[in-house]
């Protein structure tokens, strides 16, 4: 029981595995149409890759062949309505011919399947450097050197000897006159002008009172 148990698992293993293998041909595989017509294949040159079908169908009243040059395939008599087809597995360019009619030829060119190239990643844009400004030196203003004048040693100022007669007469008429002016000017009397803004306050009511009164007495006997 456990060989048989085995060899089934690895038999379901090996399946697999070819199916993996498999898968690309079958998700690219595509099936290309070639007609046969009028004694002639259309189209006469067919591109395909490497896993697609090509498909011939007689499109004529009379039968047809579809065999390679060296023998690689032949789909046999093709009758008037019918088609052939053949898949191809290997790169290459393929001639053929009807065997029935050798004047009719035509070509299938197969391509092998690219594989795609990875994409590198995209690389990061280069960090800028930067550069700190250049730092100016300041320079100080050169201090301008103090001279010295020398003073003079040996000479004193005399003192004046005798007052002058001008400053002395000048000292002694020039006496404060605050105290005389004080005695002399009268004092301002102001007792009565308290008065004057008070007569014209009354006097300017009045003239109100009055004109207020007499527009009233002329609005009642109109």
């Amino acid at each position: 029981m456990a060989v048989r148990r085995a060899v089934a698992v690895w038999a379901a293993a090996l399946v697999f595995s070819c199916g993996l293998l498999a898968l690309p041909l079958v998700a690219f595989a595509a099936t290309s149409a070639v007609n046969i017509q009028g004694s002639a294949f259309a189209p006469a040159t067919v591109t395909v890759r490497v896993g697609d079908t090509v498909t011939w169908t007689n499109h004529d009243a009379f039968s047809h062949t579809s065999t390679s040059d060296t023998g690689a395939w032949d789909t046999g008599v093709i009758r008037a309505g019918a088609s052939g087809s053949f898949v191809f597995t290997a790169a290459g360019t393929f001639a053929y011919h009807c065997a029935i009619h050798a004047f009719m030829h035509g070509t299938i060119v197969v391509q092998a399947l690219s594989t795609p190239q990875p994409t590198a990643p995209p690389t990061a844009p280069p960090t800028p450097v930067r550069t700190a400004p250049p730092t100016i030196a300041t320079t100080e203003a050169p201090t301008p050197a103090q001279s010295e004048t020398p003073t003079p040693q040996g000479t004193t100022a005399a003192p004046s000897a005798s007052a002058s007669p001008v400053a002395a007469a000048t000292e002694t008429a020039s006496a404060s006159p605050t105290t005389v002016a004080a005695q002399v000017t009268p004092t301002p009397n102001t007792g009565g002008g308290g008065m004057g803004p008070l007569l014209i306050g009354a006097a300017a009511l009045a003239v109100v009172v009055l004109g207020a009164i007499a527009f009233f007495l002329a609005r009642r006997g109109s």
